[in-house]
């Protein structure tokens, strides 16, 4: 599995489930630095796209794998068919 795409995913779900979770001190700095961590890991991520919309469908299927709407191994085959050349 693309680690990169791997760890994207798992920084993606703690957020849901800190931002979803309950409030305590500090909750908003901890928000903002895992969202630095996700910007950047998305910026390696959106790399590998050649186009916006093919970056949008992947962006789609993260919700999707966030929700458990689509598995991991779901997400990673969307992730290889949309930097795949045509």
């Amino acid at each position: 599995m693309n680690e990169t795409l791997k760890q994207y995913m798992l920084l993606v779900k703690e957020n849901s489930s800190l931002i979803n979770g309950p409030d305590y001190p500090g909750k908003e700095k901890d928000i903002r630095k895992q969202k630095e961590q996700i910007d950047a890991y998305a910026k390696k991520l959106q790399q590998g796209f050649s186009t916006d919309d093919d970056y949008d469908e992947f962006a789609d299927a993260v919700i999707k794998c966030t929700y458990g709407d689509i598995s991991l191994e779901e997400l990673e085959t969307v992730y290889n068919e949309l930097i795949s050349p045509s």
